[in-house]
């Protein structure tokens, strides 16, 4: 079983009805969830539910944060954004290629795209690239409220003609570091390369 958490409260329930591996969120990570930052909310995840193994995910893109979540207690990370931007990836050619000429600035958390959708995710927000559907209702969600039927229908037309600047894009902080499409194989293969060598170089390992 594996549980995602945001807190140490979760972290604990978690272990306590018998995670087998359990995954600390931070708010830098792309989509739903997060409150807390990643690199403060590891240890303490990690400290709080030894030995269940923990993972850390959001604002992970490369091997210098494999080797920072490891040396935090984490075994692992889990990264979204970073393999959205692979060649296997099912998403759209043309948010990958946003994936890649964004920043982590020009990310921000909103709960626009869920009221256009219609689901209801209560008080989490999610991190999405900018784009022009943020820039019309970010921070004016009531508005977007009494006019969800119109805004819906533009937005499905969106999504279907692959626009990128309407339809939302979930994507993590770390973007920054996320310059081109790769394969899987490569982008794991030159993460583990990454880490080994700042292990090496910093810690002696």
């Amino acid at each position: 079983m594996i549980c995602q958490i945001q807190n140490l409260a979760d972290a604990r329930h978690a272990a306590e009805i018998g995670a087998d591996l359990i995954v600390a969120q931070g708010t830098e990570g792309g989509g739903h969830g997060a409150t807390r930052n990643t690199f403060s909310l590891v240890p303490a995840v990690a400290d709080a539910v030894a030995p269940v193994p923990v993972v850390a995910a959001g604002g992970v893109a490369d091997g210098r944060g494999l080797a920072a979540a490891l040396m935090l207690g984490a075994c692992g990370v889990l990264m979204g954004t970073r393999f959205y931007a692979s060649t296997e990836a099912l998403g759209l050619e043309a948010a990958k290629q946003a994936i890649t000429r964004s920043g982590g600035d020009q990310t921000l958390r909103t709960r626009v795209f869920d009221i256009v959708r219609g689901y209801d995710w209560g008080d989490y927000t999610g991190r999405v690239i900018d784009n022009r559907f943020t820039q019309d209702w970010h921070h004016r969600e009531s508005a977007l409220a009494d006019q969800v039927t119109r805004e819906r229908e533009r937005y499905r037309k969106a999504v279907a003609e692959g626009d990128a600047d309407t339809a939302v894009l979930f994507a993590g902080e770390a973007i920054d570091l996320i310059e081109q499409i790769a394969p899987a194989g490569e982008i794991i293969a030159r993460l583990v390369a990454e880490a080994e060598a700042a292990l090496s170089r910093n810690f002696n390992y």
